[in-house]
């Protein structure tokens, strides 16, 4: 008896905390700012978020600025900033 109990029980609370926003304490993402990145930093990221990079239609292999985003081990979504080739050059 007790044991169907605990199973009824158990499933309303997992029903119930599933509306629940996840907090963490991790410092929020949003009010961050982009940070431009140096070639000598390591970085942590363990999933990229977004890749975005502007282009240069009057030479489309000129370097570009772009932006990344992307979450570090701990969960700390970070905005770096750094500069690469256009995509219309061929990398050899």
């Amino acid at each position: 008896m007790k044991f169907p109990l605990f199973v009824a029980l158990s499933l309303v609370s997992l029903f119930a905390s599933a509306n629940e926003p996840v907090t963490s304490n991790a410092p929020a993402a949003t009010a961050e700012q982009s940070a431009q990145y140096d070639y000598s930093e390591d970085l942590d990221i363990a999933k990229v978020v977004r890749v975005t990079s502007a282009s240069n239609p009057a030479n489309p292999c000129a370097p570009v600025k772009a932006q990344m985003e992307y979450v570090d081990s701990k969960g700390v979504a970070h905005k770096l900033e750094y500069t690469r080739l256009g995509d219309a050059c061929e990398h050899s």
